[in-house]
């Protein structure tokens, strides 16, 4: 018995010493993911387990030589110290989490404390086991499509508030398995108690069904919900579509592909916008080429994943095709706000990939992203519900409660308002306010955008200039040279509005500016007169 408890102390002892430093190499690398995401998730129990080896060693009788029994607590002592190490690691998490959030610098959002958990109790973590809300109302397998693989299903209470925020979820497996009942629950069931609607999906796998069968799916999931949600008491235009690893893929080239009609359904043509408010990646494969700039040393197996099972077709000659099923690739100026979060020791997705897309995203996407990297940190950890998920799970409610304010309705009264004249349109000249007219000729075409008083719903003074700070540091960020800008209404009927005005950029990065900044409508200005459009489909409004 003794040799037992020492070979079983010794298994967990590489265990947590692969939690805290997973192979690269060999069998070692093929082992780091599996027994370092047990060892790293359920650190607690494995301290558990060791104290349990020794009372049944000595209910089975101590060991009688010396050395044995020396051997014996050593191992168990080096058990207890990496476990605890690794707890440790779990409830550093919090802070880390919360610090990434505070300090992002993309409009930075605080976030609440392990008691403004709704579903996720203390005792629920401790168990770390992601049970479901009991009042919960499951409805399961609606179809989306006419395909065996083509269903979904829906959580919520019964009573959640009509016209709910939506997350739709994807989930992971390489393209290959998975089931929409078995990943990303800890923080659904949050989503979920907090009055959101959540929809899993299904989706056709490789490699019966080779790319693009999964967005195509992913993407027709998205359509089937902005056209049937509100049956179930969601908003169509609040979703958040979330992911992790494979659906961190899937959810983040659904959220960039907005304007890309390409896997769009065409029984579907009657679906005019596509668009989500946000996406969460977690440890999602954010860059499909295998480049070994951002995968170091993984990228081979990614791209002969890909080649062999998942797309079929050979690079080499077909590299367009996987530029194109690359987020990273598909990054504008438009794209939409984004929360990633990777864990830094992650065999499977390499840190780096998630720090090359979010260096590229806040250097071209005029969105706030927030980014979260973990430490020790393993792929797929938020299958427990341990403090380190209820930790993510509380930035990922507050990004998306963040993106998803209701909307009020652009009406004609509004659209009227925004017009040139009766709205006098000026900018800052060698410090004076000159009518917009009258300085273009000297400035050329130029755009005004401004980022007070989102969607026309006025805020106070105070929390208007806190959003012409983020701008000014987005376009400092940007290098982008601007002059101040106003929107004055003669009558009196609307406070002064302060903004930008933007010469030498594209209209295109205007737009994504005004969406950006919860903005209806920004401003075209050429020597032949004003122009407002809108925001969302940069049509005229007149």
């Amino acid at each position: 018995m003794a040799y037992f408890v020492a070979i079983a102390s010794l298994f967990l002892v590489v265990s947590a010493g692969t939690a805290l430093r997973p192979g690269r190499r060999g069998l070692f690398a093929a082992l780091a993911y599996p027994v370092g995401w047990a060892a790293g998730e359920l650190a607690g129990q494995g301290v558990v387990a060791e104290l349990l080896l020794l009372v049944i060693l000595w209910w089975w009788g101590w060991p009688s030589a010396h050395w044995l029994s020396v051997l014996v607590l050593v191992i168990a002592s080096a058990v207890v110290i990496e476990n605890l190490a690794l707890i440790a690691i779990l409830f550093r998490s919090r802070s880390v989490v919360r610090r990434a959030m505070a300090h992002s610098p993309d409009r930075p959002l605080t976030i609440g404390r392990p008691g403004d958990d709704v579903f996720g109790r203390w005792w629920r973590t401790a168990l770390q086991i992601p049970l479901h809300p009991r009042a919960m109302e499951l409805l399961r397998n609606i179809e989306y499509g006419p395909l065996e693989r083509q269903r979904l299903d829906i959580w919520r209470f019964s009573t959640t508030p009509s016209s709910a925020p939506v997350i739709y979820y994807i989930h992971g497996g390489a393209w290959t398995f998975g089931d929409k009942r078995e990943q990303g629950r800890p923080m659904l069931h949050e989503f979920v108690r907090r009055g959101w609607i959540v929809v899993a999906i299904n989706y056709r796998l490789a490699p019966s069904s080779p790319w693009p069968a999964q967005i195509e799916d992913a993407t027709r999931a998205l359509g089937w919900i902005k056209k049937n949600i509100a049956t179930y008491g969601g908003d169509p235009d609040r979703v958040v579509v979330a992911g992790g690893s494979a659906g961190g893929h899937l959810a983040s080239l659904v959220a960039l592909s907005g304007n890309d009609p390409t896997w769009r359904p065409e029984d579907m043509a009657d679906v005019a916008n596509w668009s989500v408010r946000g996406a969460l990646s977690f440890y999602g494969v954010l860059e499909m080429t295998g480049d070994e700039s951002q995968w170091r040393g993984l990228g081979r197996a990614l791209r002969r994943l890909l080649v062999n099972r998942v797309v079929q077709l050979p690079y080499e000659g077909n590299e367009h095709v996987y530029f194109a099923l690359s987020p990273y690739e598909r990054i504008a100026p438009d794209s939409p706000p984004f929360f990633v979060v990777q864990g830094s020791n992650d065999t499977l997705v390499e840190v780096n990939v998630a720090r090359a897309f979010v260096t590229k995203f806040r250097a071209v996407s005029f969105a706030p992203l927030y980014y979260v990297e973990l430490p020790f940190t393993q792929h797929a950890f938020d299958l427990t519900a341990s403090p380190r998920t209820s930790a993510t799970t509380r930035a990922a409610v507050a990004f998306a409660d963040s993106v998803t304010r209701a909307r009020p309705p652009l009406t004609p009264a509004l659209i009227a308002s925004y017009q040139v004249p009766p709205t006098q349109l000026q900018l800052r000249v060698r410090d004076q306010w000159t009518d917009v007219e009258d300085a273009v000729g000297e400035l050329g075409s130029l755009f005004v955008v401004t980022s007070d008083n989102p969607f026309s719903q006025v805020l106070s003074p105070e929390e208007n200039e806190i959003r012409r700070a983020d701008l000014r540091s987005l376009l400092a960020a940007r290098h982008l040279e601007y002059l101040e800008a106003r929107g004055h209404d003669p009558l009196g009927e609307w406070p002064d509005e302060l903004g930008v005005a933007l010469v030498n950029v594209t209209r295109e990065s205007a737009r994504a500016l005004a969406l950006s900044f919860e903005q209806f409508a920004f401003y075209e200005v050429t020597i032949d007169g004003v122009v407002v459009r809108e925001s969302a489909s940069d049509l005229v409004l007149s």
